[in-house]
């Protein structure tokens, strides 16, 4: 018979993607035991694997760029039937969300002045020159905020066991 591990959390975060690493470290930094469920290998996430980059209207290349045309032009993608307020703190919030990964070591692009290179992607205005990214684009992201989840990498071991565990249908309680 298999003998199953049963192990006790505060918090059990459903994906590993970039809205589920970092529920993971806020539960983390608020001191709860965390664990992340994932249907993929850590690092091949969605979002892991988009090479899209990440929309902020920092105005590192379009001095003119700012929150209200990013707004503008996330409603205008949705066709208008995004949640306006969602929108809203997307666009004011992204260029510190921008700022955080790079605290938890994500690297980006740079301007010739040292500012996060950003470029222009489908769906933004002529004043909408703010994906930020690196090549590859927002692949950089992922594997630090893994480390900052767990710098000594100590539940690395555990991932395959959970991936096999989940497959089989024998998730421990």
């Amino acid at each position: 018979m298999t003998e199953v591990e049963k192990h006790n959390y505060d918090v059990i975060v459903i994906g590993a993607g970039g809205a589920g690493l970092r529920a993971a470290i806020a539960a983390r930094e608020a001191g709860m035991r965390t664990a992340i469920l994932s249907k993929s290998l850590f690092g091949k996430a969605h979002t892991v694997m988009a090479e899209g980059g990440i929309a902020a209207s920092m105005g590192n290349v379009n001095s003119n760029d700012n929150w209200q045309f990013h707004f503008r032009d996330t409603m205008r993608g949705g066709k208008f039937l995004n949640n306006w307020r969602m929108a809203e703190l997307h666009a004011k919030e992204a260029p510190q969300r921008v700022w955080e990964l790079e605290t938890y070591g994500a690297l980006f692009d740079r301007t010739k002045e040292g500012k996060i290179s950003q470029r222009n992607f489908g769906g933004t205005s002529t004043r909408g020159w703010r994906t930020s990214a690196t090549a590859p684009a927002s692949s950089s992201s992922a594997p630090c905020s893994r480390n900052r989840l767990d710098p000594a990498g100590r539940r690395r071991r555990r991932q395959a066991q959970g991936v096999r565990r989940v497959h089989d249908h024998r998730v421990a309680a």
